[in-house]
C-alpha cells in the first residue's frame, strides 16, 4: 500500500508549448497511474490523439472545459468522469473558460503503446516507462512498406 498526501506536493510544469500547457502532480502506480492536473485558462492539454493500448480516464475535480473529439466539443465540469478506450475517438481538453480546470487523470498502462495524432499525421510508438522508456514519434506518410530494404 502507498498513501500519497498531495497536499505534500509540489505542481510540477508538466506541458507549456504554445497553445498547450498543464502543471501536473505525479500520483504514482503501477499498471494503473495517476496524476492531478491543472489546465489553465486559454490552453490545450495535448495534441489530439488516441491511444490503441493505454486505456485513459479522468475525473474534474474543478474549473470547466470541453472535450474534442472527431465528433465535435463536449462540456465538462465538476464530478464529471470520461474514459477513453483504447482506440476510441481521439481526444483533447481545451480550457476556453477563465479559470483553472483541475482534473484527476488515470491511465492503464502496459509498458508499450502506439498513438495516433489525427491532426498533425503523426504516430507514436513507445516501449518502457522511466528513464530507459524508447519513443519514437514520426509521421504517417514515413511509414515503410513491411519488406522495405530487405531485399
Amino acid at each position: 500500500m502507498k498513501i500519497v498526501h498531495t497536499e505534500e506536493l509540489p505542481w510540477k510544469q508538466a506541458m507549456d508549448h504554445g497553445q498547450f500547457a498543464g502543471r501536473r502532480k505525479g500520483l504514482g502506480g503501477g499498471k494503473l497511474t495517476g496524476g492531478l492536473w491543472e489546465l489553465p485558462p486559454g490552453k490545450r492539454s495535448f495534441p489530439m490523439h488516441v491511444h490503441h493500448v493505454t486505456e485513459e480516464a479522468m475525473y474534474v475535480l474543478s474549473g470547466h472545459a470541453k472535450v474534442r473529439t472527431p465528433d465535435g466539443e463536449t462540456a465538462i465540469g465538476p464530478g464529471d468522469w470520461v474514459s477513453f478506450p483504447p482506440g476510441g475517438p481521439a481526444h483533447q481538453l481545451i480550457n476556453d473558460g477563465s479559470e483553472t480546470m483541475v482534473y484527476l487523470a488515470m491511465s492503464a498502462a502496459s509498458g508499450a503503446d502506439l498513438v495516433e495524432y489525427p491532426d498533425s499525421e503523426k504516430i507514436a510508438a513507445s516501449a518502457g516507462s522511466g528513464p530507459g522508456a524508447k519513443r519514437f514519434v514520426f509521421r504517417k506518410k514515413d511509414v515503410a512498406d513491411y519488406f522495405a530494404g530487405e531485399e
